[in-house]
């Protein structure tokens, strides 16, 4: 039996086998074949005259044919119980054993196995037994935590289980008087009759307690005395001794539970409330405003306001000298690599637009909001003067246009994701490349998609639209699931990013992001001259050939000496995420080191900034990886690795190799991502680099340095 997952998968299986196995009869059965061909393929595997069944999933269970004893699994289920099922129905015994012989699985080797246990049950000669236990044993440990918060709770509602809480990430934060607290007091506030079940559930180890409050109303449609409206809200209570705070989450979202406070702290405890409240937007990066509220004292008719989009810069820029006050920020931006968004209000709220999967992430949370909130040290003013505010734009901006890329969800997708074809060869759009080709401060930006087998110019100029893409000539297609477009239409309709100098952007929907004050140069010492005797520094790659004196060959070998890796891959091609990739696991840490190399346009080293607009703009692009905690960058890895060998017949590791690739990601999801980003350009002179040049790599290092929280290292010449 031969398992496919798809109807479309299952037909292909099947012409191959019939290629390579027509004396066996090779059958294919799913829910489409006819109830007449179905009966005929089953009755020619009874009797033999046909060996080999193709399905889409397992035959019914019901269905029993002691034969099968032969799994070939080219697509993996990812599920654990289902698969062992399938796999145990060919490995029973039965009378006929003798004859027919020992049972045997085959099973595709699949990249998205190595995060889950089937990983190690599918390894040759792996022991069921052991790690069937150690799979349980893993699962256990891995909801342990979370399990025993749960379960030390005291009594709850009988209508609802702790373990279905999922409270969004906001909370309102009391200071405390003292180191005690009386969560049973909550009862004193609302009353017996309000408190569902009269039930207060407090957590006995780590000081957590939550309730259901019954809210009794007038109906919004109309006042029938007879009729009233009831609705439930979750509150929960978390208070840190640690941190001398009282954290107070409503589902309704309304008041700063002053009194609740009070009852359980005490009559001197006090709410977080004014300023101090968007403490919470510190130690964030590259934040940008999404919607401000503004509240005007002079003006009684139009007191407040509300501002979203590019107008939220004029609502902070103007606020102070119009006798305004914020009374929101809500923000986006990156925490320790990772986008998220935060928000505070006046009244002491503050809020992510994230839901909580359980209690204790909603504490944890709050821990980490309490850590800047008691952080006297968070400068507001810095803070605010930080923002990115965007811009609408109208016209070309000026400025370098140093790199373009596809938009991010193409990387994060399941499937396989929309192709580009151009005569008659067609590629996944995440290994287009968008190259720029025009360096021009000014005019429309240039770029072209590439690949190995063609190229398509394409030109962006704005128009009454908005930037607008059009081909220079001929154009390609596009195939999205069942759609095709012509591909002018589908890349207006995904308009990639831009990439400009000096740290400047602009996002699919034609805004201008861009710091709001000149970014300092990069510091000249901290360029690092390298010896490249022996390097034709206008010879980049090392190809398949493993040329040795090329740029890459050279910084691979260089690393090699000064660090360790697990491994090290050569991702040399269109649409890599390096052309050299290290990856080393440091106790908890993920150790990840991207590596740019760019070749000289002129036989020796010197000051030419147009070599140095393509690497700055490898480096920008690469940033993206650290994201969904690196799990796109180890998809692409696997996949480009083995396509690397399958084009070029050679290894595309350096160091290691696919099993120990495997390993990272099988561990990745419980590591730290730590992130080193290395630009290697020979043809580069430290002695001429102007200020043009430090100020490229400044806009680079500051960008990268946001989103990855990572080292910039720029090897050059003397």
């Amino acid at each position: 039996m031969a398992r496919a997952r798809s109807i479309a998968r299952a037909k292909e299986l099947g012409e191959l086998y019939q290629a390579l196995a027509p004396d066996l009869n090779p059958t294919v059965l799913h829910e489409r074949v006819a109830a007449k061909a179905r009966r005929a393929a089953l009755t020619a595997l009874e009797d033999r005259s046909s060996r080999i069944v193709v399905c889409v999933d397992m035959l019914g269970e019901g269905f029993d044919l002691p034969a099968l004893k032969i799994a070939a699994l080219h697509d993996v289920k990812k599920s654990l119980s289902p698969m062992i099922q399938f796999i145990g129905r060919f490995t029973r015994s039965t009378s006929a054993e003798s004859a027919i012989g020992t049972a045997s699985v085959f099973v595709a080797r699949d990249p998205s196995v190595a995060l889950s246990p089937l990983r190690e049950l599918l390894r040759e000669d792996a022991d069921w037994d052991t790690i069937l236990h150690d799979i349980t044993e893993r699962a256990t440990a891995s909801v342990e935590e979370i399990s025993d918060f749960e379960a030390s709770f005291t009594d709850t509602p009988e209508e609802v289980s702790v373990a279905v809480l999922e409270p969004k990430m906001s909370a309102i934060a009391h200071r405390a008087p003292g180191h005690n607290w009386t969560p049973e007091r909550a009862l004193e506030v609302y009353g017996d009759d309000r408190i569902l079940d009269s039930t207060i559930a407090v957590n006995t180890t780590c000081s957590v307690a939550w309730f259901v409050v019954e809210n009794r109303s007038e109906v919004r449609w109309g006042a029938p005395q007879a009729l009233e409206q009831l609705t439930y809200e979750l509150i929960v209570m978390y208070f840190s001794r640690t941190q001398g705070l009282l954290y107070i989450h409503g589902s309704n979202n309304t008041g700063d539970y002053r009194e609740l406070a009070q009852a359980v702290l005490g009559i001197d405890s006090r709410p977080v409330t004014g300023m101090p409240t968007f403490r919470v937007l510190g130690h964030m990066e590259r934040l940008i405003p999404t919607n401000v509220g503004l509240l005007d004292s002079r003006d009684h008719f139009n007191r407040f306001s509300m501002h979203v989009g590019s107008d939220v810069y004029e609502a902070l820029t103007t606020a102070d000298r119009q006798g305004k006050s914020q009374t929101h920020i809500a923000a986006s931006g990156f925490r320790n690599g990772e986008k998220t968004t935060i928000s505070a209000a006046l009244s002491g709220r503050f809020w992510s637009m994230r839901t909580a999967p359980n209690l204790k992430a909603w504490t944890d949370w709050c821990d980490e909001q309490g850590a800047k909130l008691t952080d006297t040290s968070i400068d507001l003013a810095s803070v605010m003067d930080g923002f990115i505010f965007p811009e609408d734009l109208t016209e070309r901006p000026e400025g370098v246009l140093i790199a373009a890329e596809w938009p991010w969800p193409l990387f994060t997708g399941n499937g396989p994701g929309p192709h580009i074809s151009y005569a008659g060869t067609a590629y996944p759009a995440v290994d287009v490349a968008l190259e720029v080709s025009d360096h021009s401060p000014t005019g429309p930006f240039r770029i072209r998609l590439a690949t190995p087998a063609w190229e398509i110019s394409y030109s962006a100029d704005f128009t009454d639209s908005g930037l607008t893409y059009a081909p220079d000539e001929l154009d390609g297609h596009v195939r999205s699931g069942i759609h095709e477009y012509a591909l002018e239409e589908w890349i207006n309709r995904n308009k990639p990013t831009l990439f400009l100098a000096g740290d400047k952007m602009i996002t699919a929907e034609d805004r201008l992001l861009a710091p709001r004050k000149d970014l300092d140069v990069f510091d000249h010492r901290r360029l690092t001259i390298l010896d490249w005797a022996g390097v034709d520094i206008q010879k980049e790659s090392q190809t398949a050939t493993r040329e040795t004196d090329s740029i890459q060959a050279y910084i691979s070998a260089h690393l090699q000496q000064s660090q360790e890796f697990d491994v090290l891959i050569d991702d040399d091609r269109a649409r890599e995420a390096a052309d050299l990739v290290g990856m080393k696991i440091d106790g908890d840490e993920l150790i990840v080191t991207l590596v740019h190399c760019k070749y000289s346009s002129e036989a020796t080293p010197g000051g030419r900034v147009a070599d140095l607009y393509e690497l700055c703009g490898q480096a920008v692009r690469g940033a993206k990886w650290r994201q969904d905690h690196l799990a796109p960058l180890l998809k692409h890895l696997d996949r480009r690795t083995r396509s690397f060998r399958a084009r070029t017949g050679v290894s595309p590791f350096e160091v290691g190799s696919i099993e120990e690739l495997y390993r990272i990601r099988e561990l990745a999801p419980q590591l730290r991502p730590r992130i080193r980003t290395v630009l290697a350009q020979p043809g580069l002179s430290a002695a001429a680099c102007t200020e043009e040049h430090l100020r490229l790599l400044a806009g680079a290092q500051t960008y990268v340095h946001a989103l990855t929280r990572g080292s910039f290292v720029v090897y050059c010449s003397a």
